[in-house]
């Protein structure tokens, strides 16, 4: 995967959740709806403060990327159990859909790599 196409997915991500959201919201409804989109809000940001901080990691010293990938892997899954405990505890939320959309970005990225190849391979991306 190279870091175009990972920046690319940025900013395929957010038609896909909205897309996504309105297929929910004509299915089930408001609070699955919503669900799905803090899921893909909260995964968004969280891929996007793992990118940040890697980057600069990887620039300024390139020795300590290991810690700061275990760091930011070990606090993307923390705050993930946060949202999910939010989201069941709350009465307006549904745990299943925000789970669900933890998995936007990476769907994302997928379909990113996906079409990606199919046009020609990585360098286009």
């Amino acid at each position: 995967m190279t870091e175009k196409m990972y920046v690319k997915t940025f900013l395929y991500v957010w038609p896909y959740v909205l897309l996504v959201a309105l297929a929910i919201f004509g299915i089930f409804g408001w609070e699955e709806t919503l669900s799905f989109f803090l899921g893909s809000a909260v995964s968004v940001m969280l891929m996007s403060h793992n990118y940040k901080t890697s980057m600069r990691t990887a620039a300024n010293n390139p020795e300590a990327l290991k810690r700061t990938a275990t760091f930011n892997a070990v606090f993307r899954y923390v705050f993930y159990a946060l949202i999910l405990f939010i989201a069941y505890a709350s009465e307006g939320l549904d745990l299943i859909f925000t789970f669900v959309g933890f998995t936007s970005f990476k769907v994302t990225l997928l379909l990113t790599f996906l079409l990606s190849k199919k046009e020609g391979g990585e360098d286009d991306a």
